[in-house]
C-alpha cells in the first residue's frame, strides 16, 4: 500500500488507495509500526491538526531521521503554522534524502506554490508525475492550475487535454480544456471542443445551469471569432428550459443580429428588454444603434432622427430617468428640444434633492455649448426661486449647490466659494455643502481651510464612514500625518496593529497613496518608499488570489465571468493606483540615486576617530544601551500579561464546552506577522535606486506602454544608467504619443548634449548613429544646434507654461551656469497668464506654477521666490502657498467671523434644509 495526494487549491491533503508499486529507494521502507504512524501524519495534516501532526513526525523522524517523506510532510506541517522558510528547507532536504518518491516532489511543489514560486512548482509537479508514470489525475489537474497561473497555455492545453482522456464522462475536463483553448487564443479549438462535448451529452436535467451556461459560454466564442449567423443559430436551437438566464441569451442575440445587419430583428429583442427594465442604459444604447442613431449628430437629418427617437421612448418610458439623461447626450446643443429637456431633467432633480445631480451631468460639459445652456438654466432657477417665497426652499439650496460645483469645475474659485457659503448660511446641518466648500478650497489652493471644511463636514456625522475618509484624505494634503491616522482609527479594528496595517490588509489605496504624497513632501523618502511597496505588494497578492478560483470557477461553471476575470489580471497593473504608485516610486529612486546622501547613512563617528570614542559617545551609548534593556523589560512584561489574559480567557471557553475548539486549538489563526521594519529606514539602506525603479518600469512598458508618462520615466532611468540605446528608443514612443509634450523637450536636450559631449569616445558607432538617427527625425535637421531648438521650441509653444519651465530647464542643461537667466524666464510666467485669468478660470494652473515655484526654490535666491509669491498672489488668491505669514494670519481672523456668521436664527423655519441622507462622492 503506498499514498499519493487528494489535492485543492486551497488545502492540499492526503488519502489512502492502492496503486502500482513504486521503486523505493532505502530509505522509502518502513516498518509495520511507523507505517501506521505515516497513516495517521497524513491524516492529521488532512484535518489541520498541524500541532500532532508534528508529534507524530518527530516520532517516525527519532528511529529514521533521514526517512525523506516524512520530513516532507514535516516541512508542510511546519508551513501551515507559520514557518514556511523552514519547512521548505526541510522538504527540500527531504527530497534529497529520497529523490525516487513522488509524494516528497508533491510535497515541495505544494510548498513551493504556498511560497508563490509557481515556476519552481511546476518544475516539482513534473518530477512527482514522471516518478508516478504521468497518470495520477489530481497531480495533473494541480499543475495545471499552476499553468494557468503562469500562463504557459500550451502546457496548460496538454494537461486538460490528458484530463480528458482519462475521464471522459466529466463535464469539468471539457469546459477546462474549452477554456484552456479560450485562453490560448485558439477559439476554433475551444468551440470544437464545445461541440463534441454537447454532442455526447445526455440525461441533461431540465433547467440545468451548467448546461444552460455551457450553451452561452459557446455562443459567447463564436460571437468572439466574428461567426455570427452561428452563434444565432446556436442560441435560437436551445429550448425554454435550455438556456437558465434568459437575459444573456437575449443580449447576445441581439448583438449577433445588429452584427449580421438585421436592424429590426436587434431593435425587437431591445425592446421586448427594455419592456422589462427600462433604466438600463446599455439597453437603451443597443436600441438607439439599431436605429442608427449617432452620439454626435452633425446633420439635420441626424437631428432630426434622434428628436423622433426619443419622442417615442419617452411616450413608451415616461417615468424612465435613463432615457431623460441619455437625451442629453444624443441632442445638439442648438436644438430647442435640448434645452426644454435639460430644463426638465434639472428641475425634476432640484425640486426631489438629487444630491448627485452634478456629477450625472458632468460628462455633457465636454460640449461647451451645452455647458452654457446648463449654467443658463441653473442661474435662471436660482433667481426664480430666490424671489418666489412659495416655492420650498429646498429647490433653492439644490441650485446653488449644483452653481459652486459648476463654477468650481470651470476653475471660478471664488465665485463658486461664494455659492458655497451662501449654500451654507441656508442649511449649514448639510454634509455635502461643507465638502463641497472643501474641494472648492482645494482646488484653489487653500489646503489648510479645505481640511477644516472636510473636518466640519465629518463633524455632522460621525457615524459616516465615507465622511471620515475624506476627512483622513485632507489631512494628508497638508502633511498632517498622525491626524489622518487617529480618524481612520475610528473605523478600523480595534485589534489590529494599527489602523494603517488594517487598511493595507482592506487594500486601500487611496490611503496608501495620500500617505505616501505627504511622506514624501516631507522629504521621509523611507516611509514614502514603504507605502508604495505595499501598493505594490497589494496587486501581487491580487494577482497571486487568482490561483484558488481556476478550480472553483470551472467546479461550478461560471466560464464567461471567470474568463472575463482572467482577462481583468492580465491587465491587473494597468490600474490607475498601480500606475500613479509607480511613478511616484521612481520619482524618489532616480531623486535618491542623484542624492546617495538621502538614503546611504554617513560614516559612523567611530570611523572618524579611528574606532576609539570619545567620553561623550560612551556616555551616550551607555545610556541607549540601558533605555534599550528598560524597554525590552517592559514589552516582555506586557507580553507576558498579554499571554496570561489570553490563556485565562482560553480557560474559560473550554468550561463552557468549547469541546471542538479545545480539539483543534492548533488550529487558531496566527497572529499578525510584526513589522521588523515600522519606518521604513533599514529596507531604505538596501535601496539600489536604478535596479528597483526599473522593476517599476518593467511593469509600466508592458501594461501602460501607450502613456507618454511611461517612457518619459523610462529615459530619466537609462540615462542615468547611461542605456543610451534605451534612453534614445524612450525618447522615441514619448515624441510618437505626444510630440508637444514639455518634458521630452528637456529630455531631447539632455541626451543630444551627451552624444556632443562624451559619446563620442565612450560609445559604438551604432548607438551614436541612433542618436543621431532620432534627433533627426524629431528635430528635422541633423544641423540645428541645441541653442536653436531651445530656441526654436520657446517660440512654437508661446505662452505656455510647462513650456517656459521646460526653456529654463533646457538652459541650465546646455550652461549650469546660467541660473540666473533660467530664473528670469520662469518669473514671466505670471504675467503670460494674466489674460487667461482674467476671468477667474485658473482651472489646472495652480499644479504648473507650483512646479515653476520649485523649481525657483532649487535654483533661484529668496528675493526670486519672493517676487515670484508676489507675482502669483494676484492670480491665485486662495492659494497659500504663494501668501506670507502676515496674510495667512489676517485670513484666518476673517474666516472664522465667516463661519460664526453661517449659524442661522434657531426660530428661522424657512431656512432648514433638509438633512443629509448620504454623501455625495
Amino acid at each position: 500500500m503506498v499514498y499519493f495526494f487528494i489535492t485543492h487549491s486551497s488545502s492540499p491533503r492526503f488519502t489512502q488507495a492502492m496503486a502500482p508499486p513504486l521503486k523505493k529507494s532505502s530509505t522509502t521502507q518502513l516498518p509495520t509500526k511507523e507505517r501506521g504512524l505515516f497513516a495517521r501524519l497524513i491524516q492529521e495534516y488532512e484535518t489541520k491538526k498541524h500541532k500532532t501532526g508534528l508529534k507524530t513526525a518527530d516520532q517516525i523522524l527519532k528511529k529514521f531521521p533521514e526517512h525523506g517523506e516524512t520530513l516532507c510532510m514535516k516541512g508542510l506541517l511546519l508551513a501551515s503554522v507559520d514557518r514556511r522558510a523552514e519547512g521548505i528547507e526541510l522538504a527540500r532536504k527531504g527530497v534529497r534524502f529520497d529523490l525516487t518518491s513522488f509524494i516528497s516532489w508533491h510535497a515541495l511543489g505544494i510548498l513551493n506554490r504556498m511560497d508563490k514560486n509557481y515556476d519552481e512548482a511546476i518544475k516539482c509537479y513534473g518530477q512527482a508525475l514522471r516518478i508516478e508514470g504521468g497518470t495520477n489525475i489530481n497531480l495533473i489537474r494541480e499543475s495545471a492550475y499552476l499553468h494557468l497561473q503562469q500562463r504557459n497555455f500550451a502546457s496548460l492545453i496538454d494537461n486538460r487535454l490528458t484530463l480528458v482522456r482519462s475521464q471522459p464522462h466529466l463535464r469539468i475536463n471539457w469546459a477546462g480544456l474549452a477554456v484552456a483553448h479560450h485562453l490560448a487564443g485558439s477559439l476554433e479549438e475551444a468551440v470544437r471542443v464545445l461541440e463534441g462535448f454537447e454532442s455526447v451529452c445526455r440525461d441533461v436535467p431540465r433547467r440545468s445551469f451548467e448546461q444552460s451556461e455551457i450553451y452561452l459560454y459557446h455562443a459567447s466564442i463564436l460571437y468572439e471569432a466574428g461567426k455570427y449567423e452561428e452563434a444565432k443559430k446556436l442560441l435560437a436551437d436551445r429550448k425554454d428550459d435550455e438556456v437558465v438566464d434568459r437575459k444573456a441569451l437575449d443580449v447576445l442575440t441581439a448583438r449577433c443580429q445588429f452584427a449580421l445587419g438585421k436592424r429590426e430583428e436587434a431593435e425587437r429583442i431591445y425592446n421586448d428588454l427594455l419592456s422589462r427594465n427600462g433604466e438600463d442604459r446599455s439597453y437603451l444604447a443597443g436600441w438607439l444603434e439599431a436605429r442608427g442613431v449617432a452620439t454626435q449628430a452633425e446633420s439635420d437629418e441626424a437631428r432630426e432622427k434622434a428628436t423622433k427617437a426619443f419622442e417615442e421612448l419617452r411616450e413608451r418610458f415616461p417615468k424612465s430617468r435613463a432615457v431623460k439623461r441619455l437625451a442629453l447626450v444624443y441632442l445638439g446643443a442648438t436644438s430647442n428640444d435640448f434645452k426644454s429637456q435639460a430644463r426638465d431633467y434639472l428641475q425634476t432633480a432640484f425640486e426631489k434633492g438629487v444630491p448627485s445631480v452634478f456629477t450625472d451631468i458632468r460628462s455633457l460639459y465636454g460640449d461647451v455649448a451645452k455647458r452654457d445652456i446648463i449654467e443658463e438654466i441653473v442661474e435662471e432657477m436660482r433667481q426664480t426661486w430666490f424671489k418666489d417665497q412659495g416655492e420650498p426652499p429646498s429647490s433653492y439650496l439644490w441650485a446653488i449647490y449644483y452653481l459652486a460645483q459648476h463654477y468650481s469645475h470651470l476653475g471660478q474659485d471664488i465665485r463658486a466659494l461664494e455659492y458655497a457659503d451662501s449654500a451654507i448660511a441656508h442649511t449649514p446641518s448639510m454634509p455635502e455643502l461643507h465638502m463641497t466648500r472643501a474641494r472648492i478650497l482645494k482646488r484653489a489652493g487653500s489646503l489648510q481651510w479645505a481640511s477644516q471644511a472636510m473636518e466640519d463636514a465629518r463633524s455632522l456625522d460621525g457615524q459616516d464612514r465615507f465622511l471620515n475618509c475624506k476627512s483622513a484624505k485632507y489631512y494628508l494634503r497638508i502633511d498632517d500625518v498622525d491626524t489622518a491616522v487617529a480618524r481612520v482609527g475610528l473605523f478600523t479594528k480595534p485589534d489590529a496593529p494599527s489602523p494603517v496595517h488594517d487598511l493595507v490588509d482592506m487594500q486601500a489605496f487611496w490611503y496608501l497613496l495620500e500617505e505616501a504624497n505627504a511622506w514624501e513632501r516631507k522629504a521621509n523618502y523611507a516611509m514614502a518608499l514603504k507605502r508604495h511597496g505595499q501598493i505594490d505588494k497589494t496587486f501581487t497578492e491580487i494577482w497571486d488570489d487568482q490561483l484558488d478560483f481556476h478550480s472553483y470557477c470551472i467546479r461550478k461553471f461560471t466560464l464567461r465571468a471567470y474568463v472575463d476575470m482572467v482577462r481583468f489580471e492580465d491587465q491587473l497593473r494597468s490600474h490607475p493606483a498601480y500606475f500613479v504608485s509607480a511613478l511616484s516610486a521612481i520619482r524618489i529612486l532616480t531623486k535618491l540615486h542623484d542624492q546617495p546622501d538621502l538614503y546611504k547613512p554617513d560614516e559612523s563617528s567611530a570611523s572618524k576617530t579611528n574606532g576609539e570614542l570619545t567620553d561623550e559617545q560612551r556616555k551616550e551609548a551607555k545610556k541607549a544601551r540601558k533605555a534599550e534593556l528598560k524597554a525590552a523589560e517592559e514589552a516582555a512584561a506586557a507580553e507576558a500579561a498579554k499571554k496570561k489574559a489570553e490563556m485565562l480567557k482560553q480557560q474559560q471557553d473550554k468550561k463552557k464546552g468549547a469541546a471542538k475548539k479545545a480539539a483543534d486549538d492548533d488550529e487558531e489563526m496566527p497572529p499578525p506577522p510584526k513589522d521588523e521594519d515600522p519606518q521604513g529606514t533599514e529596507a531604505l539602506k538596501k535601496v539600489d535606486p536604478l535596479v528597483d525603479a526599473q522593476k517599476h518600469l518593467t511593469q509600466l512598458q508592458k501594461m501602460a506602454g501607450r502613456r507618454v508618462e511611461t517612457w518619459l520615466a523610462t529615459f530619466e532611468v537609462a540615462y542615468r544608467s547611461k542605456n543610451w540605446l534605451l534612453a534614445t528608443r524612450a525618447v522615441a514612443h514619448a515624441h510618437a504619443i505626444d510630440a508637444s509634450n514639455a518634458e521630452l523637450q528637456v529630455q531631447l536636450v539632455k541626451l543630444r548634449k551627451a552624444l556632443d559631449s562624451n559619446l563620442n569616445e565612450s560609445t559604438t558607432s551604432a548607438i551614436r548613429d541612433s542618436i543621431e538617427a532620432t534627433w533627426k527625425h524629431i528635430v528635422g535637421s541633423e544641423q540645428v544646434s541645441l541653442e536653436q531648438f531651445i530656441s526654436q521650441a520657446r517660440q512654437t509653444h508661446g505662452e505656455s507654461v510647462p513650456h517656459a519651465l521646460a526653456h529654463a530647464r533646457s538652459i541650465l542643461v546646455l550652461r549650469r551656469e546660467a541660473k540666473e537667466e533660467a530664473v528670469d524666464i520662469v518669473l514671466q510666467t505670471p504675467k503670460m497668464v494674466k489674460d487667461a485669468t482674467a476671468t477667474s478660470q485658473t482651472k489646472g494652473l495652480l499644479s504648473q506654477f507650483l512646479e515653476v515655484r520649485q523649481f525657483v526654490l532649487g535654483v533661484g535666491s529668496e528675493a526670486n521666490v519672493e517676487e515670484f509669491d508676489r507675482s502669483c498672489e494676484g492670480l491665485f488668491a486662495m492659494a497659500d502657498v504663494f501668501k506670507s505669514d502676515k496674510r495667512r494670519g489676517e485670513e484666518e481672523k476673517r474666516r472664522v467671523q465667516e463661519k460664526r456668521s453661517w449659524e442661522p436664527s434657531k426660530t428661522d423655519e424657512d431656512v432648514q434644509g433638509p438633512t443629509s441622507n448620504g454623501s455625495s462622492s
